[in-house]
């Protein structure tokens, strides 16, 4: 284990770029990315872009970090405006679906390559589903916000199409990103994006201090705080507990042994990505629809002063409990509030023991063992090793939920206390997304170079 470790810090860009077929998928990894950039370029039809600059919509709080991830294609109106969003959130419900439903379980895991065919069609399907929802949104708000002067069947039919059509392309860049270059093809789209921001955001930090709207110590604290939070993704992505798993033992034949390891982070980014899309879809719906003026406290209270019975409540015990807790849904939906926070950070943990159910399944594992004549050092195989599996599962991804969590949400009220505003949210879900997909990717060209390695020697020898 440790050999293999200082192999890989010992790689150089030869031993990289001499690997056959890397070069060729780094190239095609470039080239779908380049694609990508070029359509967030694209405008809209019927666009008034003087409307656009105008409205701050699609370009402030939450709508901005959905922005931020689109690489500004939202607040361009360009015709990727959805992104890889509606890609994102289908594979979410998917996922939660494949838990209730033994069907689909069956076809992602249990039914080969053929039935993991099937269940990403359907996948498909359901991104095409939500595309053109979000894309008749879309339409409709820029109706209502005169953003489309001429808007009438004509610009709807066009808007819904272009943008439902654009959103599979991404979909469709992402799948093959994945299939035939370097890494996952989702995670580096939304990283292509983020890393597009970068300049404009240093630019417009290094103007709020020039002109006095952001402190100096600020910023200095502020990227003290990002370099520590780098270093800590860096340990929590790459962190493992490795249990050695010893082989049967033969007759005159010395026992040996491979270590299984079992990540902090299973999950990766994911968690981070699910948990803000989450929290950005009803914003961006109600965004999209046109009632982005009203908060959700009053439309929460529009909603129920419609029910027989309520409207004559107000003021007692119970239709104050009813506005406190319209103003909480309020803020669990408004950035830099404490109760968004603690959202977040719940979502967060969430979807990283959801995953970590799904990527390391305790009774898999023991049962393979148990086939395999394989066991874990000081453990009986079976129902015990299925038993301490779960129990070191449940520690080391309690560990790793926590701390991405905590790293996720401190930076935002960092950004509050050093007085900078200029980052857009970069500190928390931005930075761990560009960090964890940088680290994801170098470990796929690591692992695709050993490989290539292995079946150099494999041939000479």
């Amino acid at each position: 284990m440790a050999k293999e470790k200082i192999n890989n810090q010992n790689l150089s860009f030869n031993d990289v770029f001499s690997s056959s077929g890397l070069t060729e998928k780094i190239g095609f990894t470039i080239m779908m990315l380049a694609i990508y950039r070029l359509g967030v370029h694209i405008p809209l039809y019927g666009i008034d872009q003087d409307a656009l600059k105008s409205n701050p919509a699609l370009s402030s709080g939450l709508m901005g970090l959905v922005d931020m991830f689109a690489g500004g294609a939202l607040s361009a109106l360009s015709i990727f405006a959805l992104g890889i969003g509606p890609y994102i959130t289908a594979s979410i419900i998917m996922q939660l679906l494949v838990e209730v439903i033994p069907p689909l379980k069956d076809l992602q895991r249990h039914n080969g390559d053929e039935g993991r065919k099937q269940y990403q069609q359907i996948s498909r399907f359901a991104t095409l589903a939500l595309a053109v929802i979000q894309s008749f949104a879309l339409a409709r708000f820029l109706d209502v916000a005169r953003i489309a002067p001429e808007a009438g069947f004509n610009f709807y039919l066009t808007t819904v199409l272009v943008l439902t059509v654009s959103a599979l392309l991404v979909m469709w860049i992402g799948e093959i990103i994945t299939e035939k270059g370097i890494g996952n093809g989702a995670s580096l789209l939304i990283f292509i994006g983020i890393a597009s921001k970068l300049p404009i955001m240093i630019s417009d930090t290094a103007t709020a201090v020039r002109v006095g709207s952001s402190p100096q110590w600020g910023v200095i604290t502020l990227v003290a705080i990002f370099m520590a939070i780098t270093v800590l993704i860096i340990l929590l992505q790459e962190g493992s507990r490795n249990l050695l798993i010893l082989g049967a033992k033969r007759a005159g034949a010395q026992q040996k042994g491979h270590y299984l390891p079992l990540k902090i982070n299973p999950a990766g980014v994911l968690p981070i990505i699910f948990a803000s899309a989450v929290l950005f879809m009803p914003m961006q719906l109600l965004t999209f629809a046109g009632i982005q003026d009203k908060s959700v406290s009053i439309l929460v209270r529009d909603f129920f002063a419609q029910i027989p019975g309520v409207t004559a409540m107000s003021g007692t015990a119970l239709g104050n409990v009813g506005s406190w807790i319209a103003q909480r849904l309020e803020f669990v939906f408004s950035y830099n509030r404490v109760e968004h926070s603690i959202a977040y950070f719940i979502l967060i943990v969430a979807f990283t023991f959801f995953y970590a159910t799904i990527v390391t399944n305790p009774r898999e594992i023991a049962e393979n063992l148990k086939k395999g004549g394989s066991a874990i050092e000081g453990v009986k195989p079976g129902r015990a090793t299925n038993d301490y599996l779960e129990k070191i599962l449940s520690r080391i991804v309690f560990i790793g939920a926590m701390a991405i969590g905590l790293i996720a949400v401190l930076p935002i009220h960092a950004e509050q206390w050093c007085q900078v505003n200029t980052l857009g949210g970069l500190g928390s879900t931005s930075l761990i997304i560009l960090v964890g997909v940088a680290i994801d990717t170098r470990n796929q060209l690591l692992a695709y170079v050993h490989s290539h390695r292995y079946q150099a020697k494999s041939l000479l020898s």
